[in-house]
């Protein structure tokens, strides 16, 4: 009995399988775990780039509140296209309906946001903020356990130079 007990305990035979089982799913975790949250941050970027060219491109017009002017931002933040209608899309699912705009008139004095001296430019200055969002859909990972879909909210505010 001795002598079978400490052949079994001595037996290596079949170790590498049960190493195997036990490191390839935590292998597979994390490799899965990197390939969602890059996916997650890749289009997180992208729409972070888009609301931020509206916003720049907004900066930049003589007037911000026009209705065609922000058609064009909208578009250019959710296309990278400045034509509005256009059907490429920056990130499946973020249409240009789903960007914001709010356009806030600051007092430009002294002693205002541009510090001792009043900024140059126009008295009221514009903020020009862009925000948008659109719902992430995981490529499958995330849902594997039980987590559902994420609202991507972004934001981006400019000062009005309206140079256009």
């Amino acid at each position: 009995m001795r002598k079978m007990i400490r052949r079994i305990v001595t037996d290596n035979e079949g170790s590498a399988l049960l190493e195997g089982t036990i490191v390839v799913p935590v292998l597979f975790s994390l490799v899965f775990g990197v390939l969602e949250f890059s996916y997650y941050f890749y289009q997180h970027h992208l729409v972070s780039t888009g609301v931020r060219d509206a916003a720049r491109y907004l900066a930049r017009v003589n007037d911000p509140n026009n209705a065609t002017s922000q058609a064009i931002a909208q578009s250019l933040a959710a296309t990278g296209s400045p034509t509005p209608g256009s059907t490429f899309r920056r990130v499946a699912g973020f249409d240009p309906a789903e960007v914001i705009i709010t356009v806030t008139p600051i007092a430009n004095v002294a002693g205002g946001i541009c510090g001792v001296n009043p900024c140059r430019g126009t008295n009221p200055l514009n903020r020009i903020t862009v925000t948008g969002s659109f719902a992430w859909q995981p490529l499958g990972f995330w849902g594997f356990f039980g987590f559902g879909n994420k609202n991507v909210t972004v934001t981006h505010s400019e000062r009005g130079i309206g140079v256009s």
